[in-house]
């Protein structure tokens, strides 16, 4: 029995916490209790930590009841899991001054032997060997002569070199025990915290060729093999092994020591105009800096001594004049440590330039969180936070995609706002964004006093994803779920327009054939009403009433619309602010587009929204005719009910299209009703009407019996004219 065990029952109570298996999760507390009330007999030099972790384990038990882990914690847990084989749990604190991480969790007599299949992919010719690490210099002049050989992790060498000689980070204490063992752990920064990863001490060696190197080595020291340990840690974390496919010198860095990572592209070759204040950090010991190249041709990189895609450590700085010259140290040697800085007064051929902060603000606050790719931004993760003082307050935020992950775009906007963004235009945006590939990315931000922002965050996968924000404000200071502006939403409604009711723009005669809604406020309120589809879209609100309900508008009266006439890509929102009453919302597309569209309203009261029905009546039938030359046509029709309500829509067309636009000719038409047995007049249309959307007859018939519609138009003329009849009860065509 021993700590080992403990920890191991302790991580993996943890562990079916977050999948909710509280029974397993406290048998393996109880467990852990009855191994170190064992070990609390005996006499050991653990002893003095056995009374701590026995009253966290404690703790533990009756928190799995009483404070179960939430959301964010159970997937701090979860993204414990890189592999079939490995998991790499997060460092536990049993005390201010023991984690998890302390070699008195180690025991000495079990040997070990890494099966995680991801540390076992290496090139051909390798085999692999145990090592005796028995030198743990930490000596600057050992670990300063630490170069990158064959496998090309300049990123990974690089960001060591850097934290060595910044003399600043005691990078020996990330691994443990310092000993001889064939079972090592390494403390390193990724998934939202400090994790333990476990490996044995076996290295690579190349069976052909003895002299070269598959992992860091020391120039001066051959025996120093713990840099190599915490290397190999590192690339069963990337997940490939020894075959290594890349990464940057900030995004290593930050795994290293925790460090917060800002990448800085390097425009007309010319480093960042803060350059001299970033130096005067890294002097101060609070950045790391580092620089990395671009695609160089082998003729370029030959003249300028560079490597292609390559990161360097900036070793020194100084100002000729106004040219600023630096001096990089190159991870990878091949002969001798001669070569190995160089001057560099021309940054055209550079990249990136890489600064690593160290975390100096009082509080933080981190957030763990699933991502699956969203079609429209208000569904996207959104986190409002505010500064509620007086004062000018500096916030950082730092999201974090968990490894494994494929090279995927992500981003994090922020707009100044206390509620959820439901367009990109609603609100104000700051300039502090860039959409990147990197699996990192960190955005400071100087909040404005009694100031809200709201952060939208947004991949191209999905993922697990962590966000953390750093801040000198007081520890109540936390970012939450962004809110609705208004108390009210209704759930979005999903909506499309097909080939019957794609009715296009207010200038298309077809508009009226657009989904349309009835829309009752029964108090004042205020309204935003958003839409979004693949194209260019807007909403129409228009004043109704009650007889109205259930009706579609018949034609486009702007002395009734409530908003403007402007289509946007995407999507629209407007705002209104209305009275009591009943409205008209009408969902349109600038072109009679065919597809899907989303609706969403959002008020300070209740509101309440109907589809109304596309047809124009419970029957429908539809007929037409050509004018030929003519000015006069009898629509014979009959019914056999009694009081059957009927619309006649009546639109004329100059060709072949089922549509007309504003700009078209049209004549102007009427239409009356008369009873068949005896030409009587039932309806008497004396107006004359050209309405772009074409003219409606309503109107109910008492009895049953033959009837004609005659339809004029006010001179004679070609073209076809189209007759909609919608009813309430069957219509029969004569």
């Amino acid at each position: 029995m021993s700590l080992s065990e403990v920890l191991h029952l302790v991580e993996y109570s943890y562990l079916y916490q977050s999948i909710d298996d509280t029974v397993k999760a406290k048998k393996g507390c109880l467990q852990a209790i009855k191994i170190l009330n064992t070990l609390a007999k005996s006499d050991n030099s653990t002893q003095p930590h056995i009374k701590e972790v026995s009253q966290f384990v404690l703790n533990l038990y009756d928190q799995i009841d009483k404070q179960p882990l939430n959301t964010s914690g159970k997937l701090s847990w979860m993204s414990s899991k890189l592999s079939e084989t490995g998991t790499c749990p997060p460092v536990i604190s049993f005390s201010p001054n023991l984690n998890s991480h302390n070699q008195i969790f180690f025991s000495e007599d079990q040997a070990f032997q890494d099966e995680d299949k991801s540390i076992q992919k290496v090139p051909e010719n390798v085999q692999w060997e145990s090592v005796m690490v028995d030198d743990w210099s930490s000596e600057s002049s050992d670990l300063t002569s630490l170069y990158q050989d064959i496998l090309p992790n300049c990123s990974f060498v690089s960001s060591f070199l850097a934290i060595i000689e910044s003399q600043t980070i005691p990078i020996i204490q990330s691994i443990s025990p310092h000993r001889p063992s064939t079972q090592y752990k390494v403390q390193l920064m990724f998934n939202g915290t400090f994790r333990n990863v476990t490996i044995d001490n076996r290295l690579p060696y190349l069976s052909n060729d003895r002299s070269r190197n598959l992992f860091i080595s020391s120039f001066k020291d051959p025996r120093l093999l713990w840099p190599a340990l915490i290397e190999k840690a590192y690339l069963k974390v990337m997940g490939d092994g020894y075959n290594f496919n890349g990464s940057n010198m900030a995004n290593d860095t930050c795994l290293l020591t925790g460090w917060l990572p800002q990448i800085i592209k390097i425009e007309n070759g010319q480093l960042p105009t803060e350059f001299s204040r970033l130096w005067e950090l890294h002097r101060q010991g609070k950045v790391l800096l580092g620089i990395g190249t671009g695609k160089l041709s082998k003729q370029i990189g030959l003249h300028l001594n560079l490597i292609t895609d390559h990161d360097y450590v900036i070793d020194n700085f100084r100002m000729e004049g106004n040219k600023k010259i630096i001096t990089i140290k190159n991870p990878w040697i091949s002969k001798s440590l001669d070569c190995r800085l160089i001057s560099v007064d021309e940054f055209t051929y550079f990249k990136y330039l890489y600064v690593n902060w160290k975390p100096e603000f009082k509080y933080t606050q981190n957030h763990n969180f699933l991502y699956s790719p969203k079609e429209f931004i208000f569904n996207e993760p959104q986190f409002t936070f505010s500064n509620d003082t007086a004062q000018l307050q500096e916030v950082w935020l730092l999201l974090e995609r968990h490894l494994p992950t494929d090279s995927q775009w992500m981003n994090m906007q922020i707009f100044e706002t206390g509620s959820k963004v439901l367009t990109q235009t609603q609100f104000k945006k700051l300039g502090l964004d860039s959409g990147t590939n990197n699996r990192i990315q960190l955005i400071k931000l100087n909040m404005k006093p009694n100031q809200s922002y709201t952060a939208v965050i947004s991949c191209g996968k999905s993922c697990k994803l962590t966000l953390s924000m750093f801040n000198n404000i007081g520890p109540g200071f936390k970012f939450n779920k962004s809110k609705w502006m208004y108390v009210f939403t209704l759930p979005p409604i999903d909506g499309e327009w097909t080939d019957r009711t794609n009715g296009g723009n207010w200038s298309i005669s077809t508009f009226i054939d657009n989904p349309q809604y009835d829309l009752i406020v029964k108090k004042d309120t205020k309204l935003i009403v958003v839409v979004y589809g693949d194209t260019q879209v807007n909403t129409y609100l228009l004043q109704s009433d009650n007889s109205k309900l259930g009706e579609r508008v018949h034609k486009f009266d702007k002395s009734k619309l409530l908003n403007n006439e402007h289509y946007n890509t995407f999507f629209q929102l407007n705002n209104y602010t209305l009275a009591p009453g009943n409205y008209k919302l009408i969902v349109s597309a600038y072109d009679k587009y065919i597809g899907k569209y989303k609706l969403l309203l959002n008020s300070t009261s209740e509101v309440q929204l109907d589809k109304t029905p596309f047809s124009w009546g419970l029957f429908t039938t539809k007929t037409g005719f050509n004018w030929d030359n003519q000015n006069r046509f009898k629509l014979r029709f009959s019914t056999t009910s009694y009081n059957t309500k009927t619309i006649f829509h009546i639109t004329h067309f100059n060709g072949e299209h089922n549509y007309e636009l504003l700009t078209n000719y049209r004549p102007a038409i009427r239409a009356s009703i008369f009873d068949a047995r005896n030409s009587s007049p039932i309806l008497i249309n004396e107006k004359f009407d050209d309405s772009l959307y074409g003219i409606f007859v309503d109107w109910t018939l008492e009895h049953p019996g033959e009837y004609i519609l005659l339809i004029e138009r006010f001179e004679l003329g070609n073209g076809r004219c189209v007759v909609e009849i919608g009813s309430s009860k069957k219509v029969h065509l004569m």
